[in-house]
């Protein structure tokens, strides 16, 4: 069970994202273009600081068990990103679709 967690989580908050970002940009559909530029942004940032989690830790904190806290604090920054900008990305291109018509009404 708990290894299913945390890609549940991740799951979980790009919906969440997805759903806020469509609804603003159906409130104002001139919002779009900017969370697209924001979405890149932080896509782009997180590319920039996959070096910064891979590079090599100071002695101190490289040679005890202890530094996988350090990797894993930098990682979970760079996957943040990279889940809220996926999650804005899809949400801003979906939000230019039309709302499906109720075929109860």
């Amino acid at each position: 069970m708990g290894r299913y967690l945390l890609p549940l989580a991740a799951i979980a908050l790009v919906v969440a994202v997805y759903r806020r970002v469509v609804a603003r940009c159906r409130e104002q559909p001139d919002r779009r273009s900017w969370f697209i530029i924001g979405s890149l942004a932080a896509l782009g940032l997180a590319a920039l600081l996959v070096p910064w989690v891979l590079a090599k830790l100071n002695p101190p904190y490289s040679e005890s068990p202890a530094g996988i806290f350090v990797y894993l604090g930098k990682a979970a920054v760079v996957g943040f990103l990279v889940l809220v900008g996926l999650g804005t990305l899809i949400g801003a291109i979906a939000s230019a679709r039309p709302e499906p018509s109720d075929p109860a009404a």
